[in-house]
């Protein structure tokens, strides 16, 4: 497929909050066959990738725009969020889909230094990526899954998300259990100032 059209971003759903957070999806078939969650089939959005033909569309029509145009695919993000009369008060990267490489990192980060008024969020599994001068409207979280060692440099640096499911033993007593509805938590965008790490229970 080749892209033709603006990089198709969601306007919020029912779990994180419908207008006021934006998020952008890549499929995880193209980004995520390496990752455990993926191998395992514990990957919770392959069940939309297979039921809902639009939804498949968008997200694997994002990796293909990124994947041809690196430059107009966050273009196409930064201009969305410009001419939007309202604009999010929230954005995250990926709820599904995983960051492909460094360079779409460092898009991120551009997008977060040209919206200080806005935050964002992204989880991560992608342990090998270079995490330098991250900006202060942007929360990096790195995901856990039982059994997969973290980089110690990564736990002392950021939040960790810890995938539960009866496996995992090294969650931390303080850790903040998610409820499973952003709008009224949104604890995650800020979990560096807190200094705590998120539960997720498996889903």
């Amino acid at each position: 497929m080749i892209p033709t059209a603006a990089t198709l971003i969601s306007k919020g759903n029912m779990k994180i909050g419908e207008k006021k957070t934006w998020n952008i999806n890549l499929a995880p078939t193209k980004t995520c066959q390496d990752k455990p969650c993926f191998k395992e089939g514990c990957c919770y959005a392959m069940k939309a990738l297979r039921l809902y033909p639009q939804t498949r569309y968008a997200w694997n029509f994002n990796f293909e725009h990124y994947s041809e145009n690196p430059k107009y695919f966050f273009s196409d993000i930064a201009k969305a969020i410009q001419s939007a009369k309202n604009k999010p008060k929230w954005f995250r990267w990926h709820s599904a889909g995983e960051i492909p490489d460094q360079n779409y990192f460092l898009g991120i980060k551009r997008i977060a230094r040209m919206f200080p008024k806005i935050k964002f969020l992204v989880f991560t599994k992608k342990y090998d990526l270079t995490f330098r001068l991250i900006p202060s409207n942007l929360q990096v979280v790195i995901s856990a899954w039982p059994g997969i060692e973290i980089p110690k440099n990564l736990r002392k640096r950021f939040p960790i998300a810890w995938m539960v499911d009866g496996r995992e033993t090294r969650t931390p007593k303080n850790g903040f259990e998610c409820p499973g509805y952003c709008p009224t938590c949104r604890a995650c965008w800020s979990l560096s100032k807190t200094k705590k790490d998120v539960i997720f229970h498996k889903h």
